[in-house]
């Protein structure tokens, strides 16, 4: 499996900030995740290997190792046409075995620029080896060529399952940087780059 860098993956939130770099958008090639930008956010870490890219913001002041809320953009490379359905599934599971109480709801499936896609949020209790809490709000996108997650995480003291810490406007906050989230392909005239 061929591993390609992060700028030919997707597209950097910061590419999207400003007009005079709108040439660069159109040197685009393949299929790329365009990602909303998140002004006051930084990024903290990214890897690439074994099939994946990796990248992960915070707000300015926080980092990958302590933080409250942040942004998470997982491509697996060449694993299009994977069921969303399924990974909500095995993430959950995941959640399951790491969480002392969990609840999973399910946001539904749609499309995001004709390809099929799934949100859900995990809210966790208790991370068991972290000793705090943990709201994920994920988007899954099947693209032809890559598969796609996104999430928006917010961490912070454990809580009861009955009274979540995080409101109806950050959930809102999430939902929106969700629907601005696209997939463009410079091989499919349906979905091309900018």
């Amino acid at each position: 499996m061929k591993i390609v860098s992060i700028s030919q993956a997707f597209c950097l939130a910061a590419l999207l900030l400003s007009a005079s770099m709108l040439p660069a958008l159109a040197a685009l090639q393949g299929e790329n995740l365009l990602v909303p930008p998140l002004p006051g956010w930084q990024q903290a870490y990214k890897a690439s290997g074994n099939g994946k890219n990796m990248m992960e913001y915070v707000p300015n002041g926080q980092t990958s190792d302590s933080w409250t809320e942040m942004a998470t953009i997982l491509v697996f490379l060449g694993d299009g046409g994977r069921d969303p359905n399924k990974l909500e599934l095995q993430v959950a599971d995941g959640f399951r075995l790491n969480c002392e109480a969990l609840h999973v709801e399910d946001l539904g499936g749609g499309t995001t620029n004709g390809l099929k896609a799934k949100r859900w949020i995990t809210y966790c209790s208790k991370v068991k080896n972290l000793g705090v809490g943990e709201i994920t709000y994920f988007q899954a996108i099947s693209g032809k060529a890559n598969f796609y997650l996104i999430q928006r995480i917010w961490r912070g003291a454990p809580f009861d399952l009955a009274h979540p810490p995080v409101s109806a406007t950050k959930i809102a906050e999430w939902e929106k940087y969700m629907n601005g989230l696209a997939v463009c392909d410079s091989a499919d005239p349906t979905r091309l780059c900018p």
